[in-house]
């Protein structure tokens, strides 16, 4: 199932009077221990499209809100893909390409590999996370077998690593009217 969503570690009580600001609508799954998640209704296009920026205008202002990291969960099937917004402004995008292979050449792996690391240990520096070494292991490589994980597995093993609750995996207000599950709240956009 397509994945469009919000998670952060932040309690459901401080998420939901953060989101008591909101210029966007959504639903909100409070109640879990480990983090709060959260679908936001699409934004109205602008000239007939949505802007990239305007889909995690909303992240970025929650996560300015909690003084804490958001991360805006994406999955399509071909593509997996989270994006840290941070409180202070900017972001850092992780993305895991469902038929990605590693190089075979040994030396080009590893360099691929010590640069992933890198990547993963600067996010988690930014984001507060205490053991970069597990934002990195989190990857699709292929196995032995040629099996992988799928996005949606990709995505609940990153949850589990920055403390978010995975409920929003496989959930997407873009592909339904509403949440799958009645643990969902709804909650209204601010009134301008």
């Amino acid at each position: 199932m397509p994945t469009f969503a919000a998670v952060t570690a932040a309690d459901t009580d401080r998420v939901r009077a953060a989101l008591g600001r909101s210029r966007l609508g959504g639903y909100l799954y409070p109640g879990t221990p480990g983090g709060t998640a959260v679908l936001f209704d699409p934004p109205k296009p602008r000239f007939g499209r949505i802007s990239r920026s305007r889909l995690l205008d909303p992240a970025f202002d929650l996560a300015f809100e909690l003084k804490a990291p958001v991360w805006v969960l994406e999955d399509d099937g071909r593509c997996a893909g989270a994006t840290a917004c941070f409180a202070g402004g900017g972001f850092r995008e992780l993305s895991w390409a469902a038929d990605w292979t590693p190089p075979a050449d040994p030396a080009a792996r590893a360099a691929h590999r010590a640069e992933w690391d890198a990547y993963c240990a600067k996010t988690a520096e930014k984001a507060g996370l205490p053991d970069p070494a597990a934002l990195a292991a989190v990857r699709n490589d292929p196995a032995p077998d040629g099996s992988r994980p799928s996005g949606e597995e990709v995505l609940r093993r990153l949850c589990a690593v920055v403390g978010a609750s995975d409920t929003a995996v496989g959930q997407s207000l873009f592909h339904r009217a509403g949440p799958r599950g009645r643990d969902f709240v709804r909650f209204e956009a601010r009134r301008r």
